[in-house]
Formats: structure tokens, sequence, C-alpha cells
């Protein structure tokens, strides 16, 4: 939807909210002296990575731990589950989960630090395990791996250094496989990764990496540097970037690249491809530098500049990207840059530089961009879009007229959350400080932004989070020296954003029904925790119709009362309805409930 169409709708506290967020719960803290699964080990201070949640509520992190018996060989562990029902995924000095590579433990060949921490789970809680692996006859070209752990603790390896590129030509992959915070892996455990080649068919520099596809069942190829790029027939050749990978499912890819040889010009040498509206099989260019725009006569993609994308830019909506103008009508900083929504054969701006903001007088000031490095916004399956930007005067004199946090709910309507400056709901003659580029946004499938910020107050700055949905409004539900994460006032509250992965719904610690999960800290007293909250109405798509047949029946009753009891400690399971670690009569209570045909829901809704 573009600017001219929004509805002026500028949020605020509900008076008299139907939805209510739940209360804080501290699911682990170092202040307990027990780990579990690791007998007379404690935890070692500040030493948790951000949560990541999954869509059956399983909490993943990676902490470390010391004691009698601990060393640096085997001090850092992931572990995924609930509240008393925690188990180790994955631990340095022990074996490779599923002993896919007998005889292997994850450890650096000093026997030091060995698991990497790239907090990515799929939808149900399959854990990515990544990192240094230490065994016979190890050597520096083999010794990386990554593998999955599904919710049932069987492994599957995706792929270890070393092995053969499985394109031909002889040559293997000569990059480490111990995948960081950039990575995304899909909800089958796939991951699109760049690796470098070494050996066979190599020659110098010009096809010496490759883009391929990790998964358990093999290592797929997709396309390598200095083969003929996608639609080209003049012998133009395309070198693929290393990082911007994304993919969802089993079937879609995006990726970047420089185009090279031909006709090719370093004005015209940055292009996208995908294979979303491709044949089966094939890549096709989405967009490149210099070329026409489409739906907008006479205006092409700037020459010489590259596009953006955000955080997850590729779901089952289609693709969101951001790309520079040029053209007729196009002024430099008024109106050259737009965020454009592809998907099914359209493209579709929905949002320019100069357009109005909902809630700002436009004589004051208009839309800029995506924050001051171009991008801050996350989106979902949902059709929700939450974004940070930031301001400029009508005229583009301007560039530092203030920034905003923003939602495009799936009606096609902005919401204007909060400005810098503006007075913060809730906390008397505070106001929100800046927020370019800190916010760390979250969204949940059923729309609740969750966002931090300083806000300022006659004291200073003070951290704050913050929650907001159509229904509740904007509120605080956390702040700097709040004593319920600590048992003493946290001075550290951390969302993962942006480097979190839970499957193909986006990159966050907030699950597609709204549960939210932070570490907190009090850097004073070495208290350090990891705690959740349930934001607004928990969403489920069908609470009950475990077949995924559109119906809640007879069939799924006899699952919910097969798994009655205490979820085992394998990230959850299915029947818990209310994700409490139980199945118990509140969840039979929720499924019958829903008895009958499902309601239809949003959850792959567009807009």
């Amino acid at each position: 939807m573009h600017a001219s169409t929004m509805v002026l709708l500028v949020s605020a506290v509900a008076a008299s909210p139907a939805w209510a967020d739940g209360e804080w719960e501290v699911l682990i803290s170092t202040a307990d002296t027990s780990v579990p699964g690791v007998p007379d080990a404690v935890w070692v201070p500040n030493s948790f990575n951000n949560p990541t949640i999954s869509s059956t509520g399983a909490v993943s992190f990676r902490g470390q731990i010391g004691g009698a018996e601990i060393t640096l060989a085997n001090s850092r562990l992931i572990l995924r589950g609930t509240p008393g029902n925690w188990e180790i995924v994955a631990r340095d000095g022990s074996p490779v989960p599923g002993d896919l590579i007998p005889g292997y433990v994850f450890n650096q060949t000093s026997g030091l630090n060995g698991l990497a921490s790239s907090n990515n789970l799929s939808a149900d809680g399959g854990v990515l395990a990544s990192g240094f692996v230490n065994g016979p006859d190890v050597t520096s070209g083999t010794d990386t791996a990554a593998l999955i752990v599904y919710p049932d603790g069987t492994a599957g390896l995706l792929g270890r250094e070393g092995d053969p590129y499985p394109g031909g030509g002889g040559s293997v992959m000569s990059s480490s496989m111990s995948l960081g915070s950039g990575v995304r892996m899909s909800d089958g455990g796939r991951c699109l990764i760049s690796t470098n080649l070494s050996g066979g068919d190599v020659s110098g520099s010009t096809n010496n990496s490759a883009l391929v596809v990790l998964s358990p069942s093999g290592v797929t190829p997709i396309f390598r540097k200095g083969d003929p790029a996608p639609g080209f027939t003049d012998g133009t050749t395309l070198n693929p970037d290393a990082f911007g990978l994304y993919l969802k499912g089993t079937e879609y890819l995006l990726f970047g690249g420089t185009l090279v040889g031909g006709e090719v010009t370093p004005e015209t040498d940055k292009a996208v491809f995908t294979t979303v509206d491709a044949k089966p099989g094939e890549l096709r260019m989405l967009c490149r530098e210099g070329s026409a725009v489409p739906g907008m006569p006479g205006v092409n993609y700037r020459s010489g500049a590259s596009f953006g994308f955000p955080v997850q830019p590729l779901n089952s909506c289609g693709i969101y990207f951001l790309a520079e103008l040029e053209g007729d009508g196009v002024v430099p900083n008024v109106n050259d840059r737009a965020v454009f929504f592809t998907a099914a054969g359209f493209q579709e701006m929905l949002l320019r530089r100069g357009d109005p903001v909902p809630g700002v007088p436009a004589d004051e000031a208009v839309f800029y961009t995506m924050n001051s490095t171009g991008w801050t916004t996350v989106w979902n399956g949902g059709g929700y879009i939450a974004y940070q930007g930031l301001l400029q005067s009508p005229d583009g004199s301007d560039l530092a007229a203030g920034s905003f946090v923003a939602c495009r709910t799936r009606d096609g309507v902005v919401h204007t959350i909060c400005r810098n400056g503006e007075p913060v709901p809730g906390v008397d003659g505070a106001t929100f400080g800046n927020l370019n580029g800190s916010t760390s946004i979250c969204i949940s499938q059923s729309g609740v932004v969750v966002f931090q910020n300083y806000v300022v107050t006659s004291g200073g700055s003070v951290q704050h989070l913050f929650a907001w949905d159509e229904v509740d409004g904007l509120r605080v539900i956390a702040a700097a020296g709040d004593t319920n994460f600590t048992g003493t006032p946290a001075n550290q509250l951390t969302l993962i954003g942006a480097t979190g992965q839970n499957g193909d719904g986006g990159g966050t610690g907030l699950s597609p029904s709204g549960v939210l999960v932070i570490r907190a800290g009090d850097s004073v007293n070495q208290i350090y925790s990891i705690a959740r909250i349930q934001l607004g109405e928990p969403l489920i798509e069908c609470p009950g119709d475990f077949g995924g047949d559109g119906v809640v029946d007879g069939a799924d009753l006899a699952i919910l009362l097969g798994a009655w009891g205490a979820c085992p400690p394998k990230g959850g399971c299915e029947a818990d309805l209310n994700l409490d670690g139980e199945v118990d009569g509140a969840d039979l209570a929720i499924l019958l409930g829903n008895w009958g045909p499902c309601v239809p829901s949003f959850l792959n809704y567009c807009g």
C-alpha cells in the first residue's frame, strides 16, 4: 500500500484492552547453583547468550558452566526446553550429537571452546549446532561441522568442512562450517551458505566459491562463481555475494551478486536473483541496477546503488526489499528511495521517501528511510511489517528530523507507534530517546511488536522494553531497575533482535504466538537470567488440530490423551497447547473449546 492510501491512525494505550499480557517468568538463572544435566556444576556469570524461542515454546540458548570437573574443554553447552524440562543439545568435549562423526567431539584442536552460537531454531524446536570438531586425523581443513538436533533428540548432519563440492569438478568445500548469526535455517533444517572451494578444477579466483544449501539429506549446489548469469546469453557471469543469503522451506531462495563481462558496467553490475516465480529448478533476476522499475514508467533502479533487505525478506508472502531510484520525477533526497513487495508475478511499492507518516504533520516531516544504515525491518507470514525509520524535512534539506517506530498491519493500515521526543506512556516525565538503529525490533504472527529504547528522564537515559499491538496499544513491559528478573535491580535487558532465528517465520526471540524471551542481568551482583512473557492473546492457528486436516475431532483427542502428563525434555510437545510443559486438563479444555471445523486464521495472510 502506498502512503497516499494509508489511513491516519496513531497508536495509544488502549483504555479498555480486550487482551492482557502475562507475567514475567524466570526460566533459568545463575542465582540457581544447579545446571540441568550436569551434577555439581554452576553457571559462569554473564555467560548466557541471547535466547531464541520456537513455535512450540521451546527455548534454546548457549551458556558456560564451571565446577570441580569443568575445564575450558567441556564448559560450553547448548540447552533447549522449558522450566524443569531442559536437555543438553550439544556440549564442548562431548560426542557430536547422534555420533554423526564417530569419535569426534565439539572442540578446537587445542581442546578449547568449540560450539558456535548462531541462535538458530526451526519452528518446531530443531537446534542448529555447529562449530569446531576434534577427533582422529582432524586437520585445519576438516575441523568444523554443522548439524541440526531435532525435537526428539535425533540429529542430522548438514555439512562438514572438507566435504566434496557436489557441483562436480573434484573440488572440496574449504570454508568453515561453524555457522554464525548471519546464517538462516529454514524449518526443514536447511541453510543457504557461501563456501570457498579448493582443489579439483578451481582456477584462481574465477570459480573458487559457490552457494550451496546444507540439509540433512545432503548438500545441494545452487550457483558457482563464474557460471553464466541466469537469463544472460552474452557471456555475462555472476559472482554471488557471500552474505545476505535467504531461503524459505525447500524451494525458495534469494541472494544478490555482481555481474561480470558482457555489456555490464560498474553502474549496472549489482543484481538480485530468486527462485520465487521462476521455473522449477531455475533462477530469475528480481532486480538490477539501471533496469526499469515495474509499474513506474520512466523510473529505474538507480545505477551504482545496491539493494537492501530486511532481517527475513523472504517468506510465505513473497519478497520485501528496498531500492534507490532515478529517472522521471525522481529528486535526490526527496523521493529517490522506496520499499517494494513482490509476489505471484506482481510488484507493489509500499513506502517511498517523501511520503507522509501517520501522526506526523506533513509540513513538519516526512519519511526518509529505514534507519541510517538503511534497514531495521521485520515482517512475517501473517502480513505484518514492523520497522524503525527516519524522518526528514519535506524538501529534503534537513535529514535529521527524527526517528520513529511503525507497524503496517495486515489490512494495509500503517500505525506510528512512537517517535523520539514524544512522551512515554505510563512513565511520568519521560520521553522517547533516539530510536535509530537500536530498537532490536521483532513482531509476532498476531501483530505484537516488541522493541527497546533508552528513554530520557530527569535522571538520564534508562533502558525500557516496549510492546504494541492494535488492541492493547503501546506499553512498557520491562525497564532497567526491575527486580523481578534477578531479585536485584537489573541493569541489562537484551532482545535478540535480528541475530535470532526461529525458522521460516523470521529472526526473533518472539514466538509466532507472542511469547517473548529475553536475557536480563545485574552486572553489579553478577546475576543473570533468561525470562519469558506472553504478550497479547496467544495465537495458535487451530488449537488442537494436530492432524492438520482443518477439524478438531476424535483423532486429535486421542493424540492429546496419548501425550498426557509432563512433556519429554525434547523441546516441548505438540499437545501442550498452553506451553506450560505439561499436557493436562487445561490443554484438554482448549481442544474441546475448538471442537469441530477450524475457524480460518490469518497466519498465512499477506495483505
